[in-house]
């Protein structure tokens, strides 16, 4: 039974599905989006097809797939959230808008936690270092004035430090 799994697993997706939901995880550090403490073993489709047709070899992770839990994914499956369509059930299923954008929201929210921490540390820090030694840095700064006519006909001198 798991080989026709897989067989069908295959058909059903690109060649490159698997760097993909590499992808989608890896952005996630291999976590649930919904439940955190939670292990990301299903990369969910948000929906199948797009404007141009089928996703499938071009999803984005974030976008069109997301990482979650078996127990969150059978959850985003359930009627209230997923529209199922009885015909052409690959192309035609779908995450409800209010679901998809909540989903891709916790998504964006929790890359972004996890991968670009540092951005606002760093400010953090460099407000820090402002506000703590500004007054200093201020006083060693060279003190901008503008020039005079009398400046423009003085001979160079050398600054020494």
């Amino acid at each position: 039974m798991a080989v026709s799994r897989q067989k069908s697993f295959k058909n059903r997706y690109q060649g490159n599905w698997h760097t993909i939901a590499t992808r989608t995880r890896r952005f996630s550090r291999n976590r649930c989006i919904l439940n955190p403490l939670h292990k990301a073993q299903a990369v969910h489709h948000l929906r199948y097809r797009d404007r141009r047709g089928k996703i499938a070899g071009r999803e984005v992770p974030g976008w069109d797939v997301v990482p979650l839990c078996r127990r969150c994914h059978g959850r985003v499956h359930r009627k209230e959230h997923w529209h199922s369509a009885k015909r052409h059930p690959a192309l035609n299923n779908r995450q409800y808008p209010a679901v998809l954008w909540r989903l891709r929201l916790r998504f964006w929210l929790w890359a972004g936690l996890l991968n670009f921490w540092w951005i606002p540390a760093l400010s953090l820090a460099l407000a820090a270092a402002w506000f703590t030694y500004g007054g200093t840095i201020r006083d060693t700064l060279p003190q901008l004035t503008p020039s005079s006519e009398s400046d423009l006909h003085e001979p160079d001198t050398r600054d020494s430090f």
